[in-house]
């Protein structure tokens, strides 16, 4: 049989945690291989899921896909099979995509030239990315990850960090997953350490922030929820449990009544956008906040605008200072490494 039968699904699927049972025919002389890339694309695991989404361009073409190389906003396809005589095999063609609309199928003399280039420019970049981290002709295999005979044979036990098991390798990986959830959020941290800046939790975890101005004015207080530049989740979308959370870590003796809110977009937060400040109202059981309206009007006092134009400008200063010297260091850096 010179072709593998695709997934033939049985008439009565076998339920098993909403799995159902699929048979696959193979060449005999593939088997082994079709069985083990099978059961690794049937794996009820994020390992599996992610073969199988990897996998799905595949399906959508006649061809099969012999590489891709991604830009930002176009993609480049090259095309099995080989063709033309063993001295001259070309691949059949290929296709330049992107988001803008743009389908170009290539010729297989127009795939070979730009896959020539994509292989040089890449090489050029692997080599001089490996020369800047000191890494040529070096061996760090400290994640376990190929597991490949072919490869362990010249990295095996040269790296001693190298994880020994599955167990060791699947700590590795929930310590990598980790640290990457902490360069995240420290990412998102702005540069200097600020008391009128607060972060929380935005949509889907997002590590978000904002400013606050807060002061009392006779028997009441006067409280800002200021967004911040690149901030993640407005606060706009958060007012209610952000006001809960302020009154309790700020005023927790002042009656949630007693609380005057307001929702301050300062200029150019937001592209071409002047200062809006708008009055919030909230309704309060116990402490809690719920149902916030926004209104503009009646206008604040000058002193409260002040105070809280006084808040947003001494933060930006701060923080452009911070983002300047974190420049100048890393400016520094690199003409050392050089």
């Amino acid at each position: 049989m010179n072709r593998m039968k695709l997934w033939r699904l049985r008439k009565t699927s076998q339920e098993a945690g909403r799995q159902t049972q699929v048979c696959v025919w193979a060449p005999e002389r593939d088997a082994e291989i079709v069985r083990d890339i099978c059961t690794r694309v049937a794996e009820a695991s994020s390992r599996g899921a992610d073969l199988r989404f990897s996998l799905a361009p595949q399906m959508g073409r006649r061809r099969t896909i012999y590489a891709t190389w991604q830009g930002t906003t176009l993609q480049v396809e090259v095309d099995y099979p080989l063709v033309g005589p063993s001295w001259f095999k070309r691949n059949i063609g290929g296709r330049i995509h992107g988001s803008d609309g743009i389908h170009i199928e290539l010729t297989p003399e127009e795939t070979q030239h730009l896959k020539d280039r994509l292989m040089r420019a890449c090489q050029a970049e692997i080599k001089s990315w490996l020369e800047s981290h000191k890494l040529m002709y070096q061996v760090r295999d400290n994640t376990g990850v190929v597991t490949d005979e072919r490869f362990l044979g010249s990295t095996l036990g040269i790296d001693p960090n190298r994880p020994d098991d599955e167990a060791a390798f699947a700590a590795n990986e929930a310590k990598i997953a980790r640290s990457i959830k902490e360069s995240a959020r420290a990412s998102r941290k702005p540069p200097v350490d600020d008391p009128s800046v607060i972060e929380y939790e935005g949509f889907f975890g997002f590590p978000s922030f904002c400013q606050i101005a807060h002061r009392r004015q006779g028997d009441r207080v006067q409280f800002a929820l200021i967004h911040m530049a690149n901030g993640g989740t407005s606060p706009t979308n958060m007012f209610a449990s952000l006001a809960t959370f302020m009154r309790q870590q700020f005023y927790p003796d002042v009656d949630a009544g007693q609380i005057d809110w307001y929702d301050v977009q300062p200029e150019n937060v937001y592209r071409f956008r002047e200062t809006e400040i708008l009055q919030v109202t909230m309704q309060h059981a116990n402490g809690v906040y719920s149902k916030p309206e926004w209104r503009r009007g009646p206008a604040i006092s000058e002193d409260w605008a002040a105070f809280i134009d006084e808040t947003v400008t001494r933060s930006r200063t701060a923080r452009s200072t911070a983002e300047a010297t974190l420049q100048v260091d890393a400016g520094k850096r690199k003409r050392v490494a050089r």
